[in-house]
């Protein structure tokens, strides 16, 4: 075994502890790789669950010396041309990287190195307009690992500049904006708030949950301008672009609050106000971040050492009890198994008809829609034919296709809601018994074995995020034209409006079948998706759980049957794993208790 094979974890941050207890069981072999994949998918889980917060603005606001501050050091780069083209998220992760994801799904780039300078360089290439114009490099997305405190809670987005020369700036911020939380958006002293800015926040109001306002550059003023400058953008923010009157503006300088971290001058990063940013923020994410995600997680990381440590029981018990002991035991740990495995089979079946009857209700609720949108389309055609006398079939055409859209995008989101809630109350059922069942063979291998096991304490506490990408569902709300739409042109007026209502009618009622089946087959796959999963983990789940009981003793039986040095050597390693992961296992317990 590695001489680093038993580095603890050092207890500290929920982050840290599985980071580090996935080095601390890899390293102790091919047989426990099922923990550290636990650990992987749990770290993974709780930076999926981190607040997505974007920094907004018009381009040249200070955006990128902004997070530069709260990150305390100079990562991403600033010029006098444009830079951003993309959006770019930070992580928090213990060394600096930076990943790139590409448009044509071609691999990634990921570079590591020491210190900011050498991060600032290299993003330049990707995602500056003077070395990545219109982003020819297609880049999709840029993701910076950062140690950076404030990263623990929150992923901080660098989004494009709106109001840039370049339109496709403004318009990828625009498209961007759904994967946001929440948003700093920062405006300046130089110059005042533009009505792009203006009108910007008009639009993106009801995108984002909870908008920060700062007002940077603010070491360029007296106190009497500074004061005069935020009771002006106070009264343009209220007034022009709708926003509360009890939003906070923030008075800072980015500059100095760089400067500041960069000096490790505490006074001047109190001077900066960005101190007051970077409490504000953290309070307010400790009342928004979802506690119980990070207590689930720790309960289930908790979980994990404990099936570790039932593991490296066994195995030591493989190699000190007399072989005949351990054949006979095995044998009935077989039959165990067997019972398991038949288990199995019956959950599938039940899993299946769940599936089946999950399908009709999504059948039933796409049936009930059709009557009233035919109605409804139906109407908003004769509103128009009505206000359209000379061309009422073009203007009914028009007012349908541009209903389209945003009746299923509302209807698909309300559709998903509903059966997300059902899929995951019939899933929820069929979790408690798989976790039943594969705690079956974990208790019975203790029982076997006479070896100490505690039963998981973590609940399925927490439910798979759908990622927040943004995605345009393309309708169908084209109506085709029809030949006998010129020769309707010279019909008397009386005679074009009821032809107008028949062809109309015959183009809704074909819209309104191909479109319910787009929204049929997207939430279909979707279910079918959830089911699938269930499955295919729950199978992985089984199988991993039986190689790491009932596999692990007989690795160790095999491994003393053919060498007996190798064996002793092995009994030692293991008696110094159970140690050190008793040891985890108290800290962490200790921390939970303080928590």
């Amino acid at each position: 075994m590695p001489a680093d094979a038993h580095d603890v974890p050092v207890l500290g941050n929920l982050d840290g502890i599985l980071s580090a207890g996935q080095k601390f069981i890899t390293a102790m072999g091919p047989g426990y790789s099922l923990y550290a994949g636990q650990l992987a998918a749990l770290e993974q889980r709780l930076l999926e669950g981190r607040f997505h917060l974007a920094v907004l603005g018009q381009v040249k606001r200070g955006k990128s010396t902004l997070i530069n501050a709260l990150l305390g050091e100079d990562v991403l780069p600033s010029s006098v041309v444009p830079l951003t083209v993309i959006p770019t998220f930070i992580r928090y992760g213990i060394q600096r990287q930076i990943r790139v994801r590409y448009n044509d799904g071609r691999p990634g780039t990921v570079l590591s190195g020491e210190p900011a300078p050498w991060l600032n360089k290299q993003l330049r290439g990707f995602v500056s307009e003077d070395e990545n114009p219109k982003n020819v490099k297609g880049v999709l997305q840029v993701e910076i690992s950062h140690p950076a405190a404030i990263l623990r809670d929150v992923i901080l987005i660098d989004t494009p500049g709106i109001g840039s020369t370049y339109r496709h700036n403004t318009q990828a911020t625009m498209d961007f904006l759904p994967q946001c939380d929440a948003a700093l958006f920062v405006i300046s002293a130089d110059p005042p708030i533009t009505e792009v800015e203006v009108a910007f926040l008009k639009e993106i109001r009801s995108r984002i949950g909870q908008l920060f306002f700062v007002l940077n550059k603010v070491d360029y003023l007296t106190d009497t301008e500074r004061e005069l400058a935020l009771g002006f953008y106070r009264t343009v923010l209220i007034l022009d672009a709708g926003i509360d009157p009890a939003t906070r503006i923030f008075a800072v300088s980015a500059r100095k609050g760089l400067q500041a971290k960069e000096s490790d001058d505490t006074l001047q990063w109190e001077e900066s106000g960005l101190a007051e940013v970077f409490d504000h923020l953290i309070a307010f994410l400790a009342r928004e971040k979802n506690r119980v995600l990070r207590d689930a997680i720790g309960r289930k990381a908790l979980d994990v050492f404990h099936d570790v440590q039932l593991q490296i029981g066994l195995e030591m018990k493989a190699l000190e009890l007399p072989l005949a002991e351990i054949e006979s035991r095995l044998s009935l740990f077989d039959k165990k198994i067997a019972e398991a495995k038949e288990q199995r089979i019956h959950a599938q079946d039940i899993l299946t008809g769940d599936q089946k009857r999950v399908h009709a209700q999504l059948e039933a609720h796409i049936e009930s829609l059709r009557d009233p949108l035919r109605k409804r389309l139906t109407d908003i055609a004769e509103s128009a034919i009505a206000a359209s006398p000379q061309d009422p079939e073009d203007a009914a055409q028009l007012a349908v296709g541009d209903a389209i859209p945003a009746w299923f995008e509302r209807e698909l989101g309300r559709i998903t809601f509903v059966m997300d809630g059902e899929v995951a109350s019939r899933l929820k059922d069929h979790e408690e018994r798989a976790d039943d069942l594969i705690e079956s063979i974990r208790t019975a291998a203790a029982e076997l074995f006479e070896i100490p096991y505690r039963a998981p304490q973590g609940e399925r506490a927490y439910d798979p995020v759908r990622k927040p990408y943004w995605v345009e569902h393309d309708w169908d709300s084209s109506c085709s034209p029809l030949p006998a739409l010129v020769i309707s042109r010279l019909l008397p007026r009386s005679l074009r409006g009821s032809q107008a209502r028949n062809r109309t009618k015959k183009q809704i009622d074909t819209l309104v079948m191909r479109n319910l089946e787009n929204l049929r087959w997207e939430t279909l796959q979707n279910i079918d998706t959830a089911f699938r999963k269930f499955g295919a983990d729950l199978d992985t789940n089984l199988s991993l759980t039986i190689e790491a009981t009932h596999g692990a003793i007989r690795f160790a039986l095999a491994r003393r049957k053919n060498c007996e040095a190798e064996s002793a050597e092995r009994l030692f390693q293991l008696k110094n794993a159970a140690a050190e992961i008793q040891e985890v296992i108290r800290q962490f317990e200790a921390v939970q208790k303080r928590s």
